[in-house]
């Protein structure tokens, strides 16, 4: 269908409608002052969810090209401790088919649409330029033509018009007017004649998400290049002059901005699904509604029938590094410039995302998960926390199921029936994001001790901070660390193992090794060093001829935990130092002791009470605080 042909059909749809109105209708707004405060504070969770009601209208009208711009205070006309920056009026300029007198002035009522009898308009409750407007203004203007051989005419909506509280309020009657002078200037500066199309202006907005318009424009293109991601090559949508552009959460779309190939770690299609061929009907035995794939052409043709369409269903996985915050808080190296870009859009959009006639409604981040909603066949879903940000799920479906989705009249909010999951769960779906998930915690824990192992690995032979600390410490106390008499033959035996391996390594003479390693051991007589010991305790402590050896052990939960977190945070390798410190002085003491049965204390206690004792309390406070949720927390700071 042309464009011409689609803007005659529209003004044909609207003389229909209109012409039902009859010559004394008196275009009724639903009345109060009191009404209109509360339907000011509408679901509408920022400007740009707003916003959309309006490109909603414009692509509805046929618009092939929709330019958002603010109008700033003029010079000299700056209201004390307003910024040159700030917006005083949004315009909203469209060239679809422009409307006609009685329709501009049907439009700004609650209701007021004429795609109630066509379920595959974006739009069709009637509800989004007045709700929208008010929600952001208390004074919305509409200025409209059809043709270039008519003037502009102009209706409105000011809510400090409707003061009284008598029972029949009408919207004023259009009138010709003139364009702003702002927006007049902007078509010039384009060369744009707008010889049909609209124009909606918000006056003097007071309830906008960011009243700079350099932080509104961003606001309005991020929201919108998602928003409207499979429409965008269909119009053009310019935000004071920054044309949008499509914005794919799953960053699965070679078009959308942020894209990487999957070879290159981009996004990966791991579910692929539809369109599936699907039904609402009513249960003719118990009267319920509901939902369920088509099995059968005859199902297509039941008296029982409500609605049938389709929906699609893809999952994207994201690699290590495709999303990821803010660098130093949680040490996963971006595979890219774009990295802490992506991870914002998924911060928003965790969970399964509805797009309803490419346009998207919402992302749910809530799924079926009691007990009961297992059993009754909803599935078995995961828990979204914090692993669910490097996964995507969407759902997108026709308008004719907006029953089955449960769409609002301000397409803000999508609240899907039960059988809606039970559909999902047979096919696996919820499988399938459990794999995901954990999948991706595999990833994260396996690079986590990689660059554990990495960090831990000594640079060169010199003493670490928390050794050289602890030998600092042995001078202002004056109380150097000896080997006592029973342990010196043990303590030589491990320095003759250390000796040995020394030898090996460095394809130098035992004598060679032993002198090196005596020299070594007389400027670093502390040395902190790792083992993996699935049993043992959380350390040990050992003499290595002169030298105090403290052994962690990397099995215990304590390395995991502490050592493991401490390493990722910013600022983290100060504590791990300090936490060393605490392990060399509890070692020394315990090394020092020569009595036979205060030593047993010692071992009994660190092997036989605190390190089991750590071990449960830590495993129990990783539940409390998972490792995916302290990830989240790092890598969201901003």
């Amino acid at each position: 269908m042309s464009q011409d042909t689609r803007l005659l059909t529209e003004l044909e749809r609207q003389k229909k409608y209109t012409d039902k109105l009859g010559d004394h209708f008196q275009y009724p707004l639903f009345n109060s002052q009191r009404a209109l405060e509360s339907q000011r504070r509408s679901g509408y969770r920022h400007s740009a969810s707003a916003a959309r009601e309006i490109v909603d209208n414009a692509i509805e009208a046929g618009a092939t090209k929709v330019h958002v711009i603010f109008e700033r205070p003029q010079p000299g006309d700056r209201k004390q401790h307003q910024r040159k920056d700030a917006v005083t009026s949004v315009a909203f300029i469209d060239n679809g088919s422009g409307m006609l007198a009685k329709m501009a002035r049907f439009a700004l009522s609650w209701g007021g649409g004429t795609h109630f009898d066509d379920p595959e308009f974006i739009g069709k409750f009637g509800f989004g330029l007045p709700n929208a407007s008010i929600n952001q203004t208390r004074r919305v203007e509409v200025y409209t033509r059809t043709s270039s051989s008519e003037p502009f005419i102009k209706g409105w909506l000011d809510i400090n018009d409707y003061t009284g509280e008598s029972s029949s309020q009408s919207v004023p009657p259009p009138e010709q007017a003139e364009l702003p002078h702002f927006v007049r200037s902007y078509l010039d500066r384009n060369n744009w004649s707008m010889e049909h199309g609209t124009v909606v202006v918000w006056v003097e907005p007071d309830r906008l998400s960011y009243n700079s318009g350099a932080s509104l424009k961003e606001h309005l293109v991020d929201d919108f290049g998602a928003t409207y991601r499979y429409l965008l090559k269909n119009f053009e949508l310019v935000v004071e002059g920054v044309r949008v552009q499509m914005v794919d959460p799953l960053f699965l779309e070679p078009t959308g901005r942020y894209y990487r190939k999957p070879e290159d770690g981009g996004a990966i299609l791991a579910y692929d699904e539809g369109p599936w061929s699907v039904r609402y009907f009513r249960d003719p035995e118990t009267g319920e509604k509901r939902f369920g794939k088509v099995t059968s052409p005859d199902q297509l043709d039941d008296p029982n029938l409500l609605a049938a369409g389709a929906i699609h269903v893809r999952v994207a996985r994201f690699p290590l590094g495709l999303a990821v915050g803010k660098e130093g808080k949680v040490n996963v190296p971006p595979v890219d410039e774009f990295s802490k870009a992506r991870f914002e859009i998924r911060k928003s959009r965790r969970g399964m995302a509805f797009v309803r006639a490419g346009r998207e409604i919402e992302t749910v981040d809530v799924f079926p998960r009691r007990p009961t909603d297992v059993a009754s066949g909803l599935g078995d879903w995961p828990l979204l926390q914090s692993y669910a940000y490097h996964w995507g799920i969407e759902v997108r479906f026709q308008p004719a199921l907006d029953e089955v989705f449960g769409i609002t009249n301000d397409k803000q909010t999508v609240r899907p029936i039960e059988d809606f999951w039970r559909v999902l769960a047979s096919e696996g779906l919820d499988a399938l994001l459990h794999r995901e998930q954990n999948k991706h915690g595999e990833e994260r824990t396996k690079a986590r001790e990689e660059r554990l192992r990495a960090s831990l690995k000594p640079v060169d032979d010199q003493p670490s901070p928390a050794e050289r600390a602890a030998q600092a410490a042995d001078v202002s106390i004056g109380e150097l660390p000896a080997v006592p008499e029973p342990d010196k033959k043990e303590a030589n035996l491990y320095l003759e193992r250390k000796v040995q391996e020394l030898a090996a390594a460095t394809r130098k003479s035992v004598e060679e090794a032993r002198t090196a390693y005596v020299a070594q051991q007389k400027v670093q007589r502390y040395r902190v060093d790792y083992v993996e010991d699935v049993n043992g305790p959380f350390y040990a402590p050992r003499w290595e001829g002169t030298q105090v050896v403290v052994l962690i052990n990397k099995r215990h939960p304590f390395f995991e935990l502490v050592y493991g977190t401490l390493l990722e945070i910013q600022g983290g390798k100060v504590a791990k130092e300090a936490v060393d410190v605490l392990l060399i002085a509890l070692a020394r003491e315990e090394l020092k002791t020569t009595n036979p049965e205060t030593r047993e204390f010692y071992r009994a206690q660190r092997v036989e009470r605190w390190s089991p004792f750590l071990a449960s309390a830590l495993r129990t406070l990783s539940q409390e605080f998972p490792q995916s949720e302290s990830e989240a927390e790092g890598e969201a700071a901003a």
